[in-house]
């Protein structure tokens, strides 16, 4: 017996890793193989955990807005606690039927790189990935693993719904819109631009849409031009955005008798040019945040959008920002 073994076994209890066999959930053995594939290329040491219960939810939810009965679904989780390397990590957690076949990914972190994600094709019966900080940002050499193009693979799938961010960007838009079942989108603290919502315009399905790019400038409000000749949307989530009716909202009249949300949470847009909007769309549910509620959630937003908005929309969320500052 090797000398090495029993510190192996040792470190194998201390450590808490499951064997390769253990690592992957009980579904149909190729989609296993995509899993197992993931872990590998991502090089990480992961764990199978408890499924968190707000992602295991997500999933049933996603699915059931999509029609699927989530009745007996059954759910699976490995997550990577201590990576060394900086901003890798998370979790990747995947539902399954009975016969085995995954229908929804949920996760955070950098695992869905573009050669993961055409790996998935090997997953006939998915409908819906929900992923969070996906990859990296700024300069970091594997950003553009990231980008999304590998969706290219899936554009004959019965993905329905997607969310996405961060190493994403205009090339893996233009592959997301070729996906002509796809019916829910939202990307969001990517790299996209108004340019990759153009890829969208004439998309047959898809029924909403919504993209948060942390006031920026990249998505400006009148990207929304473009958002209003999808033909079938019914729901648009335009975040973290100055907006007025001028030059941004006024363009949604092709919605007009169609459009049913706007969701403007994390945007600063005027009293005078809510109502505008709303009278041009009696129907629809508008959503907003008060200035507060908007340095509570993300300070760096608030702080981006107080440095680009006119001087009468700012002045509230100034405010806001120099009260949070003032507390201990």
């Amino acid at each position: 017996m090797s000398r090495f073994l029993p510190v192996m076994i040792i470190l194998a209890c201390i450590t808490n890793y499951v064997s390769a066999a253990e690592m992957l959930p009980p579904i149909n053995p190729d989609e296993a193989k995509v899993i197992q594939q993931i872990i590998a290329i991502e090089g990480y040491q992961a764990e199978v955990t408890p499924v968190h219960g707000w992602a295991r939810d997500g999933m049933k939810r996603s699915l059931t807005d999509i029609g699927i009965d989530t009745k007996g679904l059954k759910t699976w989780q490995i997550e990577v606690k201590k990576d060394p390397r900086p901003h890798r990590g998370g979790f990747f957690a995947c539902a399954y039927d009975d016969d085995g076949h995954v229908l929804a990914l949920s996760g955070n972190g950098p695992w869905l790189c573009n050669e993961s994600l055409r790996a998935l094709k090997a997953m006939p019966e998915l409908r819906s990935i929900r992923w969070d900080h996906n990859g990296f940002v700024g300069n970091h050499p594997e950003v553009d693993l990231y980008d999304g193009t590998g969706f290219d693979a899936l554009a004959e799938s019965k993905l329905q719904d997607i969310k996405i961010g961060l190493g994403f960007n205009d090339k893996g838009m233009e592959q997301v819109a070729k996906i002509k079942g796809l019916r829910y989108f939202s990307v969001a603290h990517s790299r996209t631009t108004a340019e990759g919502i153009k890829f969208f315009e004439k998309h047959p399905n898809l029924e909403s849409l919504s993209v948060g790019e942390m006031a920026n400038g990249r998505v400006a409000e009148a990207a929304l031009a473009s958002i209003a000749k999808l033909p079938k949307l019914t729901r648009i989530g335009f975040h973290e955005a100055v907006v007025s009716y001028d030059n941004g909202l006024k363009f949604l009249a092709p919605l007009k008798g169609k459009l049913k949300e706007l969701d403007l949470s994390m945007s600063l847009v005027s009293e005078a040019d809510l109502e505008k909007v709303k009278g041009d769309h009696l129907d629809v549910k508008v959503t907003t945040l008060p200035a507060p509620e908007i340095v509570k959630r993300h300070r760096f937003i608030a702080q981006n959008l107080a440095k680009s908005a006119p001087l009468e929309l700012a002045s509230e969320l100034k405010a806001a920002l120099a009260a949070n500052e003032s507390q201990p």
